[in-house]
């Protein structure tokens, strides 16, 4: 892999890790927290009571 591809692995990574953070912040668990990143995006409101919920 080159360095180019590995700099856009880095910075993709940070910003999903930055959306966990605000599911984790509403109260899902880590893996929750990302999974809620992929299916749902940021949460909004009372959003985080189904994503969380499994």
């Amino acid at each position: 892999m080159s360095k180019s591809w590995g700099w856009w692995l880095l910075a993709g990574f940070a910003v999903w890790t930055f959306f966990a953070l605000q599911w984790a912040d509403v109260g899902c668990d880590y893996p929750e927290a990302y999974m809620a990143v992929v299916r749902f995006g940021t949460p909004e409101g009372l959003e985080f009571i189904p994503a969380c919920a499994g």
